[in-house]
């Protein structure tokens, strides 16, 4: 099943210098359809990606000190818990959420690319997860659904309020490549526009206090077939792309909510490919379709680290969150580190690798 979009933000370092010039060339626009799936947990790919990890985390050693980590001065102090109605305020509402803060992939889309074999006779089409946003609209319940249509669990939103406050004028995002990486959200009432470089400008309005809806710029012909329309009503939140009459269920995100068991469906036959997140006091654990193999276990501290964890993997993941900052941190072959500085209403959000420094300046 695929939901028609065009031009999705795309990452803030997506553009890259030209090897002769030295200068910054235009970033390439994604492509514009994407496939809404559930998250593949296989075995051999769960040791692939290990592997890559261990593979990112040398290139890392050697390029960019592992990222950065902030100490615990620079972190703060300790924030209080959010209350569920302090979360239910939070929610349908636009949100930034770097990826710097770690994020579970629940429904994550994919497209499809054209690649070398390895003996170099031929090609292949290989199946390529999309890049995550950092900016969406936030479902409660510490779920995010970002501008490329990926659902995502943030441990540390199930527990603290927004690191990025909801209430702006206007939010400038600057990664290290001048006005390529440079991207204006202004939010005016109940609307937030999103302007990015050699992108349409996508717009997010909270209609109502139990309905969002989340434009995708494309030419006005084709508006409808890039609306998302995000609705509550009791216990379920339902995320509705376009479809013929008669298929909708084909094209929409059911998300419902009993007691301290959370069920995402996706597409397809219900309960089949359904992941389901259950919150005991201090755990999370999502359960996604193939038992223990696409399970993810999160521990909760509120008063120290977050830990991420699969039973079959060789990695685990902590976030440390302060009034000031926070550090994610991953560790399997080696150990890289992500960390976002608050200074006032600046936000420095530093990732492994070079040039991967992102500045969020806030405007009330």
């Amino acid at each position: 099943m695929q939901i028609s979009q065009l031009s999705p933000l795309r990452t803030q370092t997506s553009a890259r210098p030209n090897p002769k010039t030295g200068a910054a060339e235009a970033p390439a626009l994604p492509r514009d359809q994407v496939e809404i799936s559930a998250q593949e947990t296989g075995g051999s790919r769960k040791w692939a990606g290990a592997l890559a990890l261990g593979g990112l985390s040398v290139a890392c050693m050697l390029l960019s000190g592992c990222g950065h980590q902030l100490n615990p001065e620079q972190l703060g102090a300790r924030l209080p818990v959010q209350t569920p109605e302090q979360d239910a305020q939070q929610s349908l509402r636009f949100e930034v959420i770097p990826n710097a803060m770690g994020k579970v992939d629940i429904i994550r889309q994919t497209h499809t690319e054209t690649r070398s074999d390895s003996d170099g006779k031929g090609t292949h089409s290989e199946t390529v997860k999309d890049d995550l946003q950092p900016v969406g609209v936030y479902l409660g319940n510490g779920l995010y659904l970002d501008a490329g249509l990926n659902v995502s669990l943030v441990p540390d939103r199930v527990l603290h309020e927004p690191i990025i406050p909801q209430d702006f004028s206007r939010i400038d995002i600057n990664g290290q490549f001048g006005s390529w990486s440079h991207d204006v959200i202004t939010q005016n009432g109940n609307q937030v526009s999103i302007k990015s470089p050699l992108q349409f400008r996508h717009t997010i309005t909270r209609d109502s206090e139990n309905q969002t809806t989340l434009q995708l710029g494309t030419f006005s012909p084709f508006q409808k077939f890039s609306k998302i329309v995000i609705s509550r009503q009791g216990n379920t939140t339902t995320v509705q792309g376009w479809a013929p009459h008669g298929l909708e269920a084909m094209n929409r995100i059911e998300i419902t909510q009993n007691g301290n068991v959370t069920n995402v469906h996706p597409w397809g036959i219900r309960g089949l490919v359904d992941t389901r997140i259950t919150r005991e006091e201090n755990k999370i654990t999502v359960q996604r379709f193939g038992g223990s193999l696409g399970r993810t276990d999160i521990q909760l501290n509120p008063q120290g680290d977050q830990k991420i964890s699969e039973p079959w993997g060789i990695g685990s993941e902590e976030i440390s969150r302060g009034q000031d900052g926070m550090n994610y941190s991953q560790h399997s072959l080696g150990t890289v580190h992500s960390s976002i500085l608050r200074q006032g209403d600046q936000f420095q959000v530093r990732e492994p690798g070079i040039m991967s420094s992102t500045t969020i300046s806030l405007q009330k």
